[in-house]
Formats: structure tokens, C-alpha cells, sequence
């Protein structure tokens, strides 16, 4: 089954999921040392979405022989395997943990919002700026306004949008630093699609879904030693696809946070060309080769150097770095 972005997300953040992923990246378990080890589950849950997973290869089952047999349940290698890496530094980095250190089961539950928002489109409209609901209502989504309100109401609940109201009372959503955190996850789960999921040669992500994610994370960044300066990122499509391209545009502002832009700007200071996989590894391991960059080549190297490092720094606080987990060598497509 070619499960696209948002089912991923769904999937993750469907009943135990997230939690079986969690508690077999520690090593292969029976039946019930898994149901005991995925909390706040019972059995039954557990070994439903246990055999959903195995349905998707992220898991495996292998039956021991004896009277009764029993159930070995592992990652898939080198796909559940590779998943349960990019969840764990995701979730390192941006989920809440209860003192026992399992993840709170809020936190799985927001990965189907963040799925929602993504497929909404919202995310494209309001890397522009806030909006109010009236304005996100007539975008080409086929949602009626009670629709898309109800909706923006549920993502400011989850954390991904903020609320705010002016003196006419006018109500306008904003995206929050969660949301654009999520992007981290969204460039993960896309060369993972890459690596195990899409046919060989195609991208897990539309140059255009990329350009969204640098659009939403790229606010994230501060580059203080290049305030006042434009950028670009020209995102080509992969010879398997057949996608438009698609182009970012960014600039610094006088307090160094790198904002969104819409294009083409005048006068562009750093300009960068490459296939989506190429800036996908960017994010998730750091900038590499494969980037074609002309004019200020130090200002896109920072950028994205910096943008790998505050996605996958742990947050608020940032006291621990989970980019070595999720960066597993070079690509392996």
C-alpha cells in the first residue's frame, strides 16, 4: 500500500501505534511483553494496531514453535526500523514525555491534526501571514467557512495555530513554532516514503509540498549577520516525477528571523538549485553536496545548517541535539 504523508502521520498517531514503534525500537518482543510494555492500551487495542503495522511492514511477526506458540513481534528491517529512528528524534526533540519517559498520549494524537493542517493547504496561506477565517474559507479546498473555522478552531487547541483577536474583534489565526517544528517530522516521513515506500526514482515529496515545508520552517532561523539580505531556493523536480518546480523566497529581517516571502523578489542576495531529495537530507542531516548555489553561497550554507540545527535541537530549552539519530549516513535510495 502507497501510503501518502498525511496517512503516515495518521498512522503514527492512531491509538498505540506510536507507542508499539516506541517499545519495539528497544528490541523484539512476544505478545505480552508488548502489551505490557505499551501502556494505557488493552490487549486487544495492542494487538490490533500491532497487526495493522505488520500490514505495512513497519513491523514483523515471526511464530516461535511450541504449545502454545507464541508471537515474536520487531521492527521491519530496514523500514520500521528506519521509521522508529525518525520518530524517536522527532519526538526527542518536540514531543512532551511523562516522568516515566514514555510519551504522553496527547502528543501521538496531535500527529493526525498536524496531518489535517497539512492537507488542508492552510499551511501555504498562512506562511504569508495571519488570517482570519473568512480568508482561509476561499481558498480552493472545497471546506465551507464553518468547515474551515471549526477546523482552525481544533489546530489552535492542538497547539498549531494561534488565535488572536484585534480591537474590532476581527479573529485571525497565525502558525506557531509546533507547527513549524512539525516540518522536521513531514521532511523525515518523506524520505522514508522515498526509501521504502514510493517506486524507485520518485521523490516522497512534490517539489511543491517541499517548498512548503522550507516556507514554514524557514521562520524558525535567525540569521543576524545577514539581516537585510534575499534568498532563494529553486526546488527542481526529480527526473521520475514530472512535477513542476517550485521556488522560495525568503528574507532577513532587521532582527535576523528569516520570513517567507512571496516572488520572485528584486534583488536576490544567495540563490541555491537542487532536486527535492537533496534539500529533504539538508534538513534532516545538514547541508551537503548536491546544492548548485551562486552569489552569497555562505548565506544559504548558514541558513540551512542553522535550520537542521533548531528542528532537531530539543525544544523549548534546546539542552539536547537529536540530529544523530535521524541522519543515518547518506541516503539509501
Amino acid at each position: 500500500m502507497e501510503l501518502t504523508t498525511p496517512q503516515v502521520l495518521r498512522l503514527l498517531g492512531a491509538g498505540a501505534s506510536g507507542a508499539i514503534l516506541m517499545a519495539l525500537g528497544e528490541g523484539p518482543l512476544r505478545t505480552k511483553e508488548l502489551t505490557e510494555r505499551v501502556r494505557g492500551y488493552t490487549p486487544r487495542t495492542v494487538y490490533r494496531y500491532a497487526g495493522r503495522l505488520a500490514e505495512l511492514g513497519v513491523v514483523e511477526r515471526q511464530e516461535e514453535p511450541g504449545v502454545p506458540s507464541k508471537v515474536v513481534h520487531s521492527l521491519g528491517e530496514p523500514g520500521g526500523r528506519e521509521l522508529y529512528e525518525l520518530v524517536e528524534a522527532y519526538a526527542e526533540a518536540s514531543f512532551t514525555r511523562l516522568r516515566s519517559g514514555e510519551i504522553d498520549a496527547h502528543a501521538w494524537g496531535s500527529l493526525g491534526l498536524l496531518a489535517d493542517l497539512w492537507e488542508s493547504g492552510m499551511i501555504e496561506e498562512l506562511n504569508l501571514g495571519p488570517k482570519s477565517p473568512t480568508e482561509l474559507a476561499r481558498m480552493e479546498h472545497g471546506l465551507s467557512y464553518h468547515q474551515v473555522n471549526r477546523r482552525a478552531g481544533l489546530f489552535a487547541i492542538g497547539g498549531f495555530l494561534h488565535e488572536s483577536t484585534n480591537e474590532g474583534r476581527r479573529r485571525s489565526y497565525s502558525l506557531t513554532d509546533k507547527a513549524r517544528r512539525g516540518m522536521a517530522l513531514i521532511a523525515g516521513i518523506g524520505r522514508w516514503r522515498r526509501r521504502h515506500v514510493v517506486p524507485e526514482g520518485t521523490a516522497g515529496l512534490t517539489p511543491r509540498e517541499m517548498g512548503g515545508v522550507l516556507r514554514t520552517a524557514l521562520p524558525l532561523v535567525t540569521l543576524p549577520e545577514h539581516k537585510g539580505k534575499n534568498l532563494g531556493f529553486e526546488i527542481a523536480a526529480e527526473a521520475m516525477d514530472g512535477g513542476e518546480a517550485d521556488t522560495v523566497w525568503a528574507s532577513v529581517a532587521p532582527d535576523g528571523i528569516v520570513l517567507s516571502r512571496e516572488g520572485p523578489l528584486p534583488q536576490v542576495d544567495g540563490h541555491a538549485r537542487g532536486e527535492v531529495a537533496t534539500l529533504v537530507d539538508a534538513i534532516l542531516d545538514g547541508p551537503r553536496n548536491g546544492l548548485r548555489s551562486h552569489g552569497d553561497e555562505q548565506l544559504i550554507k548558514s541558513c540551512l545548517e542553522r535550520l537542521h540545527s533548531t528542528l532537531w535541537a530539543a525544544w523549548p530549552d534546546g539542552s539536547s541535539a537529536a540530529a544523530e539519530a535521524v541522519a543515518g549516513g547518506g541516503d539509501g535510495a
